[in-house]
């Protein structure tokens, strides 16, 4: 098997993989809605759109740089991967209402062949939105967690563990006036 040093050396090997997963789709994203139209509903919704649909390669990265952090034993990175991740979820959520406001009105202004398009295309984005949420949220807690989990473990190796095989047999006490 491995050693636990060699194991730490690949580990900080891959953060360069883990990053690109995260980097390339959003790099993607910049690069295709480049010309910033806040202010356009069809801008809006297909930025959104393209940002959800892309969700799935960075959720992938920042879990496997939480993954390496955790083995090579680097908390203060793993925290700080714990609260990127509760922090994007949260910024998915309010995403995740504008975009089905948009979409509500994008709907509206395409001709009727088309209104079953956009209504599909929504949803996959959405459900993508909505599991990346998820996956977002319960990681970014496990690594909170996981970055104090080492000081508590450690502290409870260090106390010797009861034995619950000890059985204290105490005598009854005496009755007043009876003897002893």
């Amino acid at each position: 098997m491995f050693s636990d040093e060699n194991l730490q050396r690949y580990a900080k090997a891959l953060y360069p993989a883990a990053i690109l997963l995260v980097l390339v789709p959003l790099a993607d994203i910049t690069l295709r809605s480049f010309g910033a139209e806040a202010g356009s509903l069809q801008w809006r919704f297909g930025t959104v759109g393209l940002l959800f649909g892309n969700l799935g390669t960075v959720v992938l990265g920042l879990t496997l740089t939480g993954f390496l952090a955790a083995i090579a034993g680097q908390r203060g990175l793993l925290r700080g991967v714990g609260m990127v991740a509760i922090l994007l979820a949260v910024v998915l959520a309010a995403l995740l209402v504008l975009f089905g406001l948009d979409a509500i009105q994008i709907r509206r202004l395409v001709a009727l062949p088309m209104r079953r398009g956009i209504l599909l295309s929504s949803l996959g984005a959405a459900f993508a939105a909505v599991t990346a949420m998820i996956a977002l949220l319960i990681g970014g807690r496990g690594a909170l967690l996981a970055s104090r989990a080492e000081r508590g473990v450690s502290e409870r190796r260090t106390k010797p563990a009861p034995s619950p095989l000890v059985a204290q047999a105490t005598a009854p006490r005496p009755r007043a006036g009876e003897p002893v």
